[in-house]
């Protein structure tokens, strides 16, 4: 059998355990002394092995951490407030991690790390390049079972800002390709969101006008899912965010203390970028001048100070201004193209409103700009079909503002969940409090869980039941799959059965038992937390929980926490490929072309296998592949095996005779 055991893992592990004997002063062989504690996991998303993306979830516990080398750190940050915060840490690189699951961190574009509040992340490839101690802190200051506030870990970024030092860490999403910025509109903010109505967020006490990025985004040509959302700060701090992150409940708060700074409910306070001199998707920028003018060279024409317009286009990352040309257009219907050789002619000058104007020097002859809406680069192939275009800047403010209400007449402010998809007859948006009203779909369950290592442990949750959900939405009895979404872009799909058919919690998952389970249903969950006692759970982003089919089941993977869409669609998602058998030195091998992300249920007495019958591969190849045994044959016999696995139909039932 062609094992899919990937080669770096395996040198991992053995490099781990030959540490873990030999370099007590380097290793942590020493945990917590809590049982419970040491269970607590880290998923990983993005893994690549032997070039292959692995599209399902990779959990790693405290405990298999710290068998890997341990690295001190004299660590020390400084808040965006300016306070500096010192620390003594210790625990794994993050690129010792990532080898060790099988990886290799020089693969990734980008890493994303998300902490247990919601808090994100992306650290570039810049800043992993820059950093090759980046660490995961399993302890801090001599602490070895961390506090609610950085367990499980914290990652320590050497020479970065606070922002950056996430705590809680509960995933971290490997970015194969990440999109480079192109930037060909710079938008003068005020007057980009200018008809968009303000929410009221509350910051520190006081309730301030924000507003909503995701109608921001709509009034953009083209914004790229999978690319960079920027904001950089007039101290010099720059953030980046995959900008599906930003698209659901992401403000940027326009009035009061710290602004502009981006709030939303899955930042925690302190940790927001204040001061925002600018922000940028993959191709347009949006600037707030007065911001700007703090830490940019300021000009002066005709007494007036400003920024000169070509380090306004360099500075939120146009890379080349000198042979182009652009057109400056102003919220009145002005418009004038003017060469990049002359941009450094021309200041943008800030006004108290938010607004800036443009003032050109008196003798090339330019049209001063009284209100500047945005900066945009001219491209040549669509010169001569821009010169035949009668619309004004003012009319095409207007269209756009008109979609947004459009929008609004269906979107709440308070939206968190849509549902959507042709198996539905109509798209539906639902706020928390809607759906903490659904008191006959309400459900407070305990469930049993499996992860691919195999670490087993139980969940409580509360929240709103899925097939209620599914009934209040009018789901048309044609549909076949539905596609769960987080707000990061991450995706499970589900066959209907497996999202709404009979699960299960085994009480006796524990010891491996699979006596006396009891039915569970599926749940949308605003509250979650581990263990079985429900005071436990908290508040937190909506996430899918499920059962068990059988006790081998990996639900774990199906966990998609921050869900803010589901998709129901009434085409089959298919059926997974059948697996394959061998036989090697007396030893029966089953093979599959998606070995770790099916289960392969087997039996030898005939039978048709089930998620009862034994499982082949109960881990993975990159986590315990010794657990993935060939099954000893004395005489002859029938095998039975089928793949099952989330996201298809079971494959076919093969049989082998040996």
């Amino acid at each position: 059998m062609k094992k899919n055991y990937n080669w770096r893992s395996i040198i991992a592990i053995i490099v781990a355990l030959a540490f873990s004997f030999t370099m007590v002063s380097c290793s942590g062989a020493s945990g917590s002394g809590d049982a419970e504690y040491e269970t607590q996991t880290i998923t990983f998303e993005g893994l690549i092995n032997d070039g292959i993306t692995d599209v399902s979830l990779t959990e790693t516990t405290v405990a298999e951490l710290r068998k890997l080398p341990q690295h001190e750190l004299n660590a020390s940050y400084k808040r965006t407030t300016g306070m500096t915060e010192e620390f003594k840490m210790s625990g794994p690189y993050l690129s010792e991690v990532i080898e060790y699951l099988g990886g290799n961190i020089d693969d990734y574009a980008g890493i994303g790390i998300m902490g247990k509040d919601g808090y994100y992340c992306l650290i570039s490839k810049e800043i992993i390049e820059t950093t090759p101690d980046l660490l995961l802190a399993l302890v801090i200051d001599g602490e070895t079972k961390l506090d609610e506030d950085n367990a499980p870990a914290r990652l320590a970024v050497q020479g970065q800002f606070g922002p950056y030092w996430v705590k809680c860490i509960e995933k971290i999403m490997l970015y194969t390709e990440i999109p480079e910025k192109d930037i060909t509109s710079v938008w003068v903010f005020d007057n980009l969101a200018k008809g968009i109505e303000p929410y009221e967020y509350e910051y520190y006490g006081s309730k301030d006008k924000a507003i909503d990025l995701e109608q921001i985004f709509q009034r953009l040509d083209y914004v790229d899912s999978k690319a960079f959302f920027t904001m950089k700060s007039s101290d010099g701090f720059k953030k980046n965010e995959v900008i599906n992150m930003v698209k659901s409940r992401y403000y940027i708060k326009v009035e009061g203390k710290d602004a502009p700074t981006n709030v939303s409910p899955y930042i925690k306070l302190g940790m927001n970028v204040q001061n925002i001199a600018w922000i940028s998707t993959n191709a347009d920028a949006a600037i707030f001048p007065g911001q700007m003018m703090k830490y940019m060279d300021n000009v002066e024409i005709d007494g007036q100070k400003g920024i000169t317009l070509e380090e306004v286009l360099y500075e939120t990352g146009r890379d080349s201004v000198k042979n182009q040309a652009f057109d400056l257009l102003g919220t009145s219907g002005e418009k004038i193209t003017i060469e990049g050789e002359d941009m450094n002619q021309g200041i943008l000058i800030p006004h108290e409103d938010g607004s800036a104007s443009v003032v050109w020097k008196t003798e090339l002859g330019y049209e001063n700009i009284k209100n500047l809406l945005r900066i945009r680069l001219v491209e040549t192939n669509k010169a001569s079909a821009d010169a035949s275009k009668t619309t004004t800047v003012k009319a095409i403010e207007e269209k756009v503002i008109s979609k947004a209400a459009k929008v609004g007449e269906t979107l709440k402010k308070d939206t968190i969940l849509t549902i959507t998809g042709d198996g539905v007859s109509k798209n539906l948006y639902f706020s928390l409090n809607d759906l903490k009203n659904m008191q006959d779909g309400y459900l407070e369950q305990c469930y049993s869980s499996v992860n691919n290592y195999p670490t087993k442990k139980f969940n409580v949750a509360k929240g709103v039941s899925i097939s209620y959900l599914m009934e209040e939405s009018n789901i048309k009895k044609e549909a076949k799959s539905i596609t769960v979404e987080a707000s990061d872009g991450y995706k499970a799909v589900f066959t209907q059965d497996q999202l709404l058919g009979k699960r299960y919690r085994f009480p006796e998952v524990i010891s491996g038992s699979a006596a006396n389970p009891v039915l569970v249903q599926s749940v949308l969950a605003w509250a979650f937390g581990d263990g079985q006692d429900f005071s436990n759970t908290k508040e937190d982003d909506l996430r899918i929980v499920i059962g068990q089919q059988g006790i081998n089941d990996v639900n774990t993977v199906s966990s998609v926490r921050m869900v803010s869409k589901i998709t129901i669609s009434t085409k089959n998602t298919g059926t997974w490929a059948n697996p394959s058998a061998s036989i090697s030195e007396g030893n029966l091998i089953i093979s599959h072309e998606s070995f770790d992300q099916v289960k392969l249920y087997y039996t030898l007495n005939g039978s048709e296998p089930t998620v009862t019958s034994q499982v082949y591969n109960p881990s993975t190849t990159y986590f315990q592949p010794d657990l993935i045994k060939p099954i000893p044959i004395n005489g002859s016999g029938i095998l039975k095996v089928k793949a099952v696995g989330y996201g298809k139909e079971d494959s076919e039932v093969l049989t082998f005779a040996y």
